[in-house]
């Protein structure tokens, strides 16, 4: 909660008391003039929510598909100034950018509303799902929540500057925050004045010693360093570990124009807009100190240099957060997803387009010489760019599909935070994972290629668990040769002819179908710099159980894009009946050509 906003709270005892069970909090505007509170009980399947507005006049709250009043899920209450301070409260539904409309039926229940030395404060709660046409089911995907208000009673279209968006996990599994273990201390791994070009984009590394502990410690924390005034240059911040090997010598600089940042891979710490401050559970910390290796680490920031600003300079970072006091587990965290490249591409015009990915874990014990025990996936962090509408990593077991390690079907650019899972999920060796990244691309007349800057895409996930193994990545990149095939040209070495193609909505389907039924090369990376290679291909998703209301389907259940398993009819142009697919052999100069040139893209990995 901002400041400003505890000073408001601590006005009002009586208020205090009300909210005192309300463990999550977000101030929607800079001021601290507006402050939601929220908790929730999964046993019963009901949110409580309380809202608190600097105004004497009505305050609303809804819950937006899109964070605008079309299809929103609003409530608004108030109290009137009248001697016995009578109060109004009622359940609304938004029909655009007007007054809303109160709806027939009346899901939300008032707790507590009042108005106290200029500070309204209103207490309410619902079910998860109410089976009402005009309610928003509140879930675990990212949710768009709105929030307006009067300077009067009488409740009308609201001024401009008197409405609010944001994004939130609402149902998140954080644990209760506890005091920090003690002893503690604190290490910074930060830019120094950095010289920022021009560019748009700007990956910036820079090679920094670890502490040099006496003893084995635990990370048990970590949180961004934003140089003030450089919020809208960072995009993200990336803490790699680096081999005993590597040449530490080198100056900061950009990435790409020093292979020797190429060799650190294992990710350690990552912030990403719209993250905070993460920390491990009381049983698990990543290493660090005495006889625990990295001993130096890569720090990658990748800068938005949106207005092609010159002379700007950064000292952004990360901190970590340590004890002596050590856990039960150390932990690591594994990257998975797509090779970001630039062969990938989303074409224009799609309202729901996927790029899938696969991570295979037979070879591990092979790449480590030892056997690895499963490692228990405790948080994720999910990540694409402008385009991405969704993120699932997908597990499977003897090719049946067991659950998922992250899922996030409103995914929002604005908001990428390390989240933790319901609960702790093993990855047994011989587990394939899939990562399905779904993009819209409605608002372009490009094609949308892979690659760095944020109006390119990626596709990644990184994992955190327990025990600590010696894996760091596990990424693939799809066989474009059929796709070639099909178009007529070599895609990896004429990209541009893409945007020549008549981008209909048949020849985006088609182009979904082998997308998705092409093979899929698989390359392993150990926290050494050695890797190795796998293949596979894309297995069939199922939904998790749809959500019951009275007997039929949640009307607001979020969709799933569908890839067509069949073209429509009246095709124009037809994919070859054999794209040769089951022979790993034929396709591998593709591989050797893709490990060429690993070690490069590698440090691509964007979170």
């Amino acid at each position: 909660m901002s400041r400003q906003g505890l000073l408001f709270l601590s006005f009002m005892p009586l208020v205090l008391g009300q909210l005192a069970d309300l463990r999550f909090n977000k101030t929607l505007d800079t001021e601290g003039i507006v402050v939601l509170l929220w908790n929730f009980n999964k046993t019963t399947e009901e949110i409580t929510f309380a809202l608190q507005v600097r105004t004497t006049g009505w305050i609303g709250f809804g819950l937006s598909p899109s964070g605008g009043m079309t299809g929103a899920d609003i409530v608004i209450g108030g109290a009137s100034p009248s001697s016995n301070q009578s109060t109004y409260f009622a359940d609304y539904h938004g029909v655009g950018e007007v007054t809303p409309v109160q709806d027939a039926v009346q899901d939300y229940k008032l707790e507590f509303l009042s108005e106290n030395e200029g500070l309204t404060t209103m207490r309410f709660s619902r079910k998860f799902r109410t089976c009402d046409p005009f309610d928003v089911d509140v879930t675990a995907n990212t949710q768009r929540i709105i929030a307006a208000y009067g300077t009067s009673d009488t409740i009308g279209y609201h001024r401009a500057n008197q409405r609010f968006m944001a994004s939130v996990q609402l149902l998140s599994e954080a644990p209760v925050s506890g005091p920090d273990p003690e002893p503690s201390f604190t290490y910074d791994i930060k830019m120094s004045n950095f010289s920022v070009p021009s560019d748009a984009t700007t990956y910036g590394c820079a090679f920094i010693p670890l502490p040099q502990l006496p003893e084995k410690n635990h990370i048990y924390k970590f949180d961004s360093i934003i140089q003030d005034g450089n919020k809208d240059l960072i995009h993200h911040i990336l803490v790699y570990g680096c081999p005993n090997s590597t040449n530490v010598t080198i100056a900061p600089g950009i990435c790409n124009n020093n292979p020797n940042f190429f060799y650190c891979s294992e990710v350690i710490a990552g912030w990403a807009v719209g993250g905070k401050a993460f920390t491990f559970p009381s049983n698990a910390g990543i290493p660090l100190g005495k006889d625990v290796t990295p001993t130096y680490v890569r720090l990658e920031i990748h800068y938005n240099n949106k207005m092609l600003l010159s002379g700007l300079m950064d000292s952004s970072g990360i901190r970590l957060y340590y004890t002596p006091v050590l856990r039960e587990h150390d932990a690591g965290s594994l990257t998975t997803g797509i090779i970001p490249h630039a062969f990938s591409f989303i074409p224009p015009g799609a309202e729901s387009f996927n790029l899938y990915s696969i991570c295979k874990t037979k070879i591990f014990n092979q790449m480590t010489g030892e056997e690895i025990p499963d490692m228990q996936v405790f948080a994720n962090l999910l990540h694409t760019h402008l385009t991405g509408t969704a993120v699932q990593v997908v597990q499977y077991r003897n090719g049946v599909q067991v659950g998922f390690l992250g899922r996030d079907m409103s995914y929002d650019f604005s908001l990428q935070e390390t989240r933790y899972l319901p609960e702790t999920i093993p990855i047994k060796m011989g587990d394939e994972m899939q990562i399905v990244c779904t993009y819209n691309t409605l608002g372009r007349s490009n094609v949308t290629f892979g690659g760095l800057s944020t109006t390119e895409e990626m596709c990644l996930a990184f994992l955190y668990y327990y025990p600590r193994n010696t894996i760091a990545q596990c990424l693939s990149v799809p066989d474009y040769s059929p796709v070639s095939t099909f178009l007529g040209f070599d895609i990896t070495r004429n990209r541009n002819a893409l945007n020549l193609l008549p981008w209909t909505p048949y020849n985006i389907a088609m182009l979904q179908q082998a997308t998705k039924e092409t093979v899929q090369y698989n390359v392993v990376a150990h926290s050494n710099g050695t890797h190795m290679e796998d293949y596979g291909f894309v297995h069939n998703i199922s939904d998790p159980p749809a959500t019951s209301c009275n007997g039929s389907e949640s009307t607001s259940r979020a969709p799933y894009p569908p890839t067509p398993s069949k073209a429509p009819s009246g095709s124009t142009f037809t994919f070859p009946n054999d794209t040769g697919h089951s022979s790993f052999t034929g396709h591998l100069h593709f591989t050797i050509f893709l490990l060429s040139i690993f070690s490069v893209i590698v440090t691509c990995l964007d979170s």
